[in-house]
C-alpha cells in the first residue's frame, strides 16, 4: 500500500515562505515520505516593499536552495557596500567586494519575490496565488485553512506561518509576541534620470530624529527612508513631506550624498510610506505540527539590514526540522530550530543595543535616542 501524502501548508508568499517551500522540496527529494507542499500567497500589497538591499550572505543561502541564479538577472543592481556616519562625523565604509560568499544587491523586490514563487512552481510546489487565509481550525491530524476566495478548505498535516508581522497562524494559536522595541520607517521613492556605479553604495546616517537610509534601486529609482518612532513621527509631523524634507536637508552629510543621484528630484513632493519595524519575537516559534519562520517568528529593526537574509537562513533550518518531526514527531524534533531563532534574536538585540547606545552618546539630548536606551 502506498504511503499517504503528507500535506505541508505554508501561509505567506514572501521570501520566508518561498524559501521554506524550496528548502522543503529539496529536503524531501530523497525521502521515502510523500509530501505535497502548498504555498498560500496573499494578494499583493499596494504599498511597495521597503526591504530593498541584501548583503553577500544572502547569496550563500540562495545557493543552498539552488536559487542563486535569480540574482544574476538584470532585474537587480549590484551593491558594492555601504557608507555611513553613525557614532561620530567620520565616514565609515563596509565594502562587499572582499566577501568570498557573493555579491550584495539592491533588489527589485517585486521581481525578487515573484521569481522565488515562480521557482517554487517549477519544483513541484502547489501555489495558491491571491489567496488570503481567513480562519484556521485545528483537526485531529493537523489544521484546516479556510480561505476567502476558495469554496473548499485546505487541510494540512503541518502548518508553517510565514505571514510576517501579520502572524496569522501564531495569532490563531494564541502565541504571544514579545516586542523589545518598535520603530517606523517613513520613506519616499524617487524616479531618477539615470544612475552610475559611483552612486550605488547604501547610505546610512544617524540623526537627532532617528537615522536615515538611502539607496539607488533598479530601474533608475531610489529610496530615502527616515527610521524614527511613533512619538517623533507625530510631534515633528514627519508624515508631512515638507517637514520630512526639511529634516533630510538638516542632515548635511547624508543629504549631500543623496544629491549625487537625486539631483533636484526632492523639489517635487512625493508620497511618503510609513512601515513599522518592530524588534520582536514569539514566545515560542514551534509547536505541535506547526512552526513560524521569517518575520512571523522574529522581526528585526531595519538597522540590522538582515530581514531577508535571516528569512533565507532560517528557512533551510526550518525545513530540516519539519522533516525530522514528520519522520519522528518527538518533542525535541523542532527544538534545534527554535534555539537558532532565539539565539539569532539575542545576537541581534546585542547589535541593536550597541548601535543605539552609540546614537544616544552622539545625541544626548535627543528624545528618540533616549527612548531607545529606556527600551534597552
Amino acid at each position: 500500500m502506498a504511503q499517504p501524502i503528507i500535506q505541508i501548508g505554508i501561509i505567506g508568499g514572501g521570501p520566508a515562505g518561498s524559501a521554506t517551500a524550496l528548502a522543503l522540496a529539496k529536503e524531501f527529494t530523497l525521502s521515502n515520505k510523500r509530501v505535497n507542499i502548498i504555498l498560500i500567497c496573499a494578494p499583493q500589497a499596494t504599498a511597495p516593499s521597503i526591504g530593498e538591499t541584501i548583503p553577500p550572505a544572502a547569496s550563500f543561502y540562495l545557493r543552498e536552495l539552488d536559487a542563486e541564479h535569480i540574482l544574476t538577472s538584470s532585474k537587480h543592481l549590484v551593491c558594492p557596500g555601504s557608507k555611513s556616519r553613525w557614532a561620530d562625523e567620520v565616514t565609515g565604509y563596509n565594502d562587499f567586494f572582499i566577501s568570498p560568499v557573493g555579491k550584495g544587491f539592491h533588489l527589485d523586490r517585486k521581481h525578487f519575490d515573484s521569481d522565488l514563487i515562480a521557482l517554487c512552481k517549477t519544483r513541484g510546489i502547489t501555489v495558491f496565488a491571491n489567496t488570503k487565509v481567513s480562519t484556521i481550525d485545528s483537526s485531529k491530524k493537523g489544521y484546516v485553512l479556510h480561505c476567502d476566495n476558495h469554496t473548499t478548505s485546505i487541510a494540512c498535516d503541518f502548518l508553517i506561518d510565514a505571514t510576517g508581522q501579520h502572524q496569522v497562524a501564531a495569532k490563531s494559536l494564541n502565541i504571544s509576541n514579545n516586542v523589545f522595541d518598535s520603530v517606523i520607517s517613513a520613506c519616499a521613492f524617487f524616479e531618477l534620470e539615470h544612475t552610475s556605479a559611483s552612486t550605488t553604495h547604501t547610505l546610512v546616517a544617524s540623526d537627532p530624529n532617528g537615522w536615515w537610509y538611502g539607496a539607488v534601486l533598479p530601474n533608475n529609482r531610489a529610496i530615502i527612508s527616515l527610521c524614527t518612532d511613533a512619538t517623533e513621527l507625530k510631534t515633528q509631523k514627519l508624515t508631512c513631506y515638507e517637514n520630512w524634507l526639511n529634516c533630510l536637508k538638516a542632515n548635511n552629510w547624508f543629504f549631500q550624498q543623496c544629491t549625487t543621484f537625486l539631483q533636484d528630484k526632492t523639489k517635487t513632493p512625493v508620497k511618503l510610506y510609513a512601515k513599522a519595524a518592530p524588534s520582536a519575537i514569539l514566545s515560542n516559534v514551534i509547536g505541535h505540527n506547526w512552526l513560524a519562520v521569517g518575520d512571523a517568528a522574529s522581526s528585526y529593526d531595519s538597522i540590522s539590514s538582515a530581514g531577508i537574509t535571516k528569512s533565507l537562513k532560517h528557512a533551510g533550518v526550518a525545513a530540516k526540522a519539519v522533516k525530522k518531526w514528520l519522520e519522528a514527531p518527538q518533542k525535541d524534533s523542532l527544538e534545534d530550530y527554535q534555539s537558532l531563532v532565539f539565539n539569532d534574536f539575542n545576537a541581534f538585540i546585542s547589535l541593536h543595543q550597541q548601535h543605539y547606545q552609540q546614537g544616544a552618546h552622539k545625541y544626548p539630548n535627543a528624545k528618540f535616542w533616549q527612548r531607545r536606551l529606556l527600551a534597552n
